[in-house]
């Protein structure tokens, strides 16, 4: 239920605050599903994916019999929503994900009624849930960073549900003041990822008042019944299939069946409402002056001062939200945040953008829905499509250069994965500038390792082993550095090493520029282990590069897809490999030198024989931040081919 009726208006409470709260945790967690998707340096919790997509298993939990929404706009743009739901739980795992309801609402501005809550169970017995029951408590906004809000839940529990039951509920959510004026803007999705027998969604606009609609995954054209008073709009989607899981897809958001109407004509009524909310609140004081004149007696060119402040900003300006009706889109004034150091992701930006103005440099907001919903519709505006908001900087050739001061851990120039290849708009001047962020080449996002090592001649192994970590991975490895203890980070190196042998152990390990905002994530490590390579007779075998790319397997596991393979980000892997092999051997058999590419890709490598050394070079690149279903086969062929060549083994023999 709770999944349901988010789904259902993700976008109508989604301001670009409210699902961005904790964004640099967000964007963390996302990562995480995709770091090191070609080694395996690091492991990742499944916990962690199904945080990002929500699927149903291999089979449905439930079915949707029945998923009616009504939604009457009225001429003064009051939004009035009537769900009824009926929900048939066909196994386990659905009573437990349904033995609560969570009924979301805003304090200050929404009224909620809930008409009723039953059970039917297999016999046909009803069991009528007391509304008395319902407790309100404070809507968890974020489990992961310090945001507080005026949203609220209503919460009951559903005793008796079992196998077969089904949930049948009603209610009513009131809308009473569009936050901005005079339009409305709504969404609606057709269920969740079960199964579906019937959903229908009914729209009523007063006439003469202006909409657009679009749709998405969605081939059914809705009814439009013109009466006297109101257009009314009826979508109907019949029995539609369980959305099953592939791995590495899109958000589910971005999968269900939806549908999306807006009364705003444009993009500038959007920029001009934002520019309104601002305009009191941008002017820097006194304080904010005196600190930016002591950067520029301190930095002599002009992107060391720019640098200067965005450091600043990031990394001294705490992340906080307070998001209380308008202030869930209002930033807070600049001098505020500069005196108290803490704010959202909007007060981030506007302290930025005031702070470079005071410096000659034309900054300004950028409204941006990240990775975890979907993109940014450009022909339907709207204001509540963005989950975040970040800067623009204007350069001296008229182009933009974007930046997130929320990240502190992202180097100026740089953008956290889950901003980058987005539609945005920015505001400039009370305008709006639909625009689109890159997407970093792979040689951006590198984890260069360079490593010297020794084999015994009983197949043991000693390795040094220095990594440097750029751009997505660099970001990264510097937030899990400042957010587990020195336990656990041991713990992460010495499932390295044992990945690349049993009862290996560390020598030594040390790191650098952890808390460097330009110098990349340096790390050493230093280990051996007693079995690394097979030994047999007088021959010993074993496998280069050390780190064997196991996890290409899991991405290529489909033979084929319904939907894009969305890796995340662009991403490549250098190794330079000097291995020392025993003084009485020589190189028997080894793999040829390979150059495989492909339109996602490519991966080169190279032996080089010096006395009794074994130079191995490569480098493995992917286009993996987002591959439609179409390309897959390819995608596919290229990432087996070089799954066989990293499986090829170096065989080394005694010298007869």
């Amino acid at each position: 239920m709770d999944l349901i009726i988010k789904l259902k208006q993700f976008t109508k409470f989604a301001n670009f605050t409210k699902y961005a709260h904790g964004h640099l945790t967000i964007m963390i967690v996302f990562l995480a599903m995709f770091f090191f998707p070609l080694f395996t340096f690091m492991t990742v919790s499944n916990a962690c994916a199904s945080g990002i997509n929500t699927f149903a298993g291999t089979s449905a939990a439930s079915e949707t019999l029945l998923d009616r929404t009504i939604e009457k706009i009225t001429p003064h743009f009051k939004d009035i929503i009537t769900e009824h739901e009926k929900i048939k739980i066909l196994k386990k795992k659905g009573v437990k994900k349904y033995a609560k309801l969570n009924f979301s609402f805003s304090k200050k501005n929404q009224k909620l009624k809930i008409y009723f809550i039953k059970i039917i169970k297999p016999d046909g017995r009803i069991i009528n849930i007391n509304l008395n029951d319902l407790t309100t408590v404070t809507a968890p906004v974020s489990m992961s960073a310090p945001v507080f809000s005026n949203r609220l839940m209503k919460v009951v529990q559903l005793p008796g549900l079992s196998k077969g039951s089904t949930i049948d509920y009603k209610f009513k959510q009131t809308t009473i003041k569009p936050y901005m004026k005079d339009n409305f803007f709504t969404e609606d999705y057709f269920g969740g990822a079960s199964p579906l027998k019937k959903s229908v969604y009914k729209l009523k606009i007063p006439k003469g008042i202006y909409y657009k609609y679009a749709e998405y995954s969605l081939n059914e054209k809705p009814e439009i019944i013109k009466g006297k008073k109101y257009t009314t709009l009826v979508w109907t989607v019949l029995n539609r299939k369980k959305i099953s899981h592939e791995n590495f897809t899109p958000p589910l958001a971005s999968i269900i069946p939806h549908v999306a109407v807006s009364s705003v004509k444009s993009w500038n009524d959007v920029a001009s409402w934002y520019s309104s909310l601002t305009k009191d609140v941008i002017k820097p004081g006194l304080s904010v002056k005196n600190f930016i004149k002591k950067i520029e007696k301190s930095r002599k060119t002009r992107l060391n001062k720019i640098k200067a402040i965005y450091d600043f900003v990031a990394t001294k300006i705490r992340y906080v939200g307070y998001e209380f009706g308008i202030n869930g889109y209002k930033p807070s004034n600049v001098n505020s945040i500069f005196k108290n150091r803490l704010g959202d992701c909007k007060d981030h930006a506007t302290l930025f953008t005031s702070m470079l103005s005071l410096i000659g440099v034309k900054a300004y907001p950028v409204l941006i829905p990240t990775l975890m919903i979907p993109d940014m519709n450009i022909k339907l505006p709207a204001p509540f499509v963005f989950d975040h908001e970040i800067t623009a900087i204007k350069l001296k050739n008229g182009h933009f250069m974007f930046a997130d001061t929320t990240s502190n851990v992202t180097t100026f120039g740089d953008l956290p994965t889950m901003d980058q290849g987005r539609n945005v708009l920015i505001i400039v001047n009370g305008k709006g500038i639909p625009a689109k962020t890159p997407v970093f080449p792979p040689e951006k996002n590198n984890i260069f390792f360079r490593e010297s090592a020794a084999i015994g001649k009983n197949g043991g192994i000693i390795s040094k082993l220095n990594i440097k970590y750029t751009g997505a991975y660099d970001m990264y490895k510097k937030y899990m550095l400042t957010s587990i203890s020195h336990r656990k980070k041991l713990s992460g190196v010495l499932k390295t090493i044992a990945a690349i042998s049993p009862e290996a152990t560390i020598i030594r390990y040390a790191f650098k520029n952890e808390k460097s905002m330009d110098k990349p994530f340096l790390e050493n490590i230093s280990f051996k282990a007693k079995r690394y390579a097979v030994k047999s007779g007088n021959v010993l075998l074993f496998k280069l590069p050390i780190r064997v790319r196991t996890i290409l397997s899991k991405i290529t596991v489909l033979k084929e897809r319904k939907y894009p393979l969305v890796l995340g980000y662009n991403f490549s892997e250098k190794d330079v490999i000097k291995l020392k092999i025993p003084s009485g051997y020589r190189l028997s058999v080894k793999p040829r030198n390979i150059f495989i590419k492909s339109a996602i890709g490519y991966i080169k490598a190279k032996y080089l024989i010096k006395g009794n050394h074994i130079l191995f070079t490569s480098f493995f690149a992917v286009k993996g931040y987002k591959i439609p279903s179409s390309k897959y086969l390819s995608a596919r062929k290229f990432f087996n081919k070089s799954i066989k060549y990293l499986s090829n083994q170096v065989l080394i023999a005694k010298k007869i």
